[in-house]
C-alpha cells in the first residue's frame, strides 16, 4: 500500500468514527464554535503527550491511534465552522 492508499484508508476510518460520533452527539461540536473545538484538539494533543510519554493509559478503549483519528477528524470540524 502507497503513501496515498494509506492516506485514503486513515480518511475513511475517520470518516466513519465520524459518523458514528455525529449520531450521538450531532453538531455539538459546533455549539462553541471554532474556539470550542481548538480547546478539544488541545485536550487530544495533552492526551496524546501523555500516552506517549508515560505509556499510560487510562481510557482502556482509547490508545494513541484513536486519539489522533479523533485529532484529524477536529481539525476537519474546525475547517468545516471555518467555511461556514
Amino acid at each position: 500500500m502507497n503513501r496515498v492508499e494509506q492516506m485514503q484508508q486513515i480518511q475513511t476510518n475517520a470518516l466513519e468514527l465520524f459518523r458514528k460520533k455525529n449520531i450521538d452527539y450531532g453538531d455539538a461540536f459546533a455549539k462553541y464554535g471554532v474556539i470550542g473545538v481548538l480547546m478539544r484538539i488541545e485536550d487530544k494533543i495533552q492526551r496524546s503527550l501523555s500516552i506517549t510519554k508515560n505509556g499510560v493509559n487510562l481510557v482502556n478503549d482509547e490508545g494513541i491511534r484513536d486519539t489522533l483519528l479523533d485529532l484529524h477528524n477536529y481539525a476537519a470540524m474546525a475547517l468545516m465552522l471555518l467555511d461556514e
